[in-house]
């Protein structure tokens, strides 16, 4: 069953037969050597960012989640080969998705060696290794992004767990999806080419899966990534 509901089925598989003949068409053309040495960076970000998008969709299609562990797994190798500390939210993703899929530590810790090499000190990166790696600490970190994630501080801080949803239901609502306008997919559902590739707040999910938070009243809410929360 599809999971967002913005397209239908036929939408996202030829959204991502048309994604996956761009990035096979991109990886020929690197392993030919027929990419000038200075673009080489930039069409390989090019390569992961298109492969980050076709995860989502087949999220969005409603791919059995399982099926999208080896992508996630070869996602983290292409990451680090080009990730830098410029690219907050393809991080802040992939690591809220690690901890939904409760990913190997192997796998996991490399996105952690990226983000302790980079020396980005970040509330939402720290608390979420420190869920797996409690030598990291996040309490007195700085938030690198106000907007939209700053709501999170009161979900994570409030020891009260049933406010603790209801803040993620707020946030959800009302903060996540109006503060990415700067973002270059917002809005891109209504675009006449195929560029949507589902609408998620990933970050949302882990949150609520680190907390233990019961998370009945979030289950419809468009961006909320109830059954990959519950993958394990």
């Amino acid at each position: 069953m599809v999971r967002d509901l913005l397209k239908d089925a036929n939408y996202f598989k030829e959204y991502i037969a048309e994604e996956e003949a761009r990035i096979n068409k991109f990886e020929l053309k690197l392993q030919k050597n027929e990419v000038r040495e200075d673009r080489v960076l930039s069409v390989t970000r090019k390569v992961f960012d298109l492969k980050f998008q076709v995860l989502i969709a087949n999220y969005s299609l409603g791919e059995p989640i399982k099926n999208l562990l080896e992508d996630y797994r070869e996602l983290v190798g292409d990451m680090s080969k080009n990730w830098n500390s410029d690219r907050y939210e393809d991080m802040l993703w992939m690591l809220s998705i690690g901890i939904m899929l409760e990913i190997d530590d192997d796998t996991f810790n490399v996105l952690v060696k990226l983000v302790e090499d980079s020396k980005i000190n970040d509330f939402l990166y720290n608390f979420i290794i420190h869920s797996r790696k409690e030598t990291v600490t996040y309490q007195d970190s700085p938030l690198l992004f106000q907007v939209p994630f700053n709501s999170l501080i009161k979900v994570i801080n409030t020891t009260d767990k049933g406010q603790a949803i209801d803040f993620m239901k707020v946030y959800l609502m009302d903060k996540w999806y109006k503060g990415h306008k700067d973002m270059g997919w917002y809005e891109c559902h209504k675009h006449s080419e195929k560029l949507y590739f589902g609408y998620w707040s990933f970050e949302s999910g882990a949150i609520v899966k680190i907390l233990g938070l019961e998370d009945e009243i979030l289950k419809d809410i468009p961006y909320y990534p109830y059954d990959m929360v519950h993958f394990m």
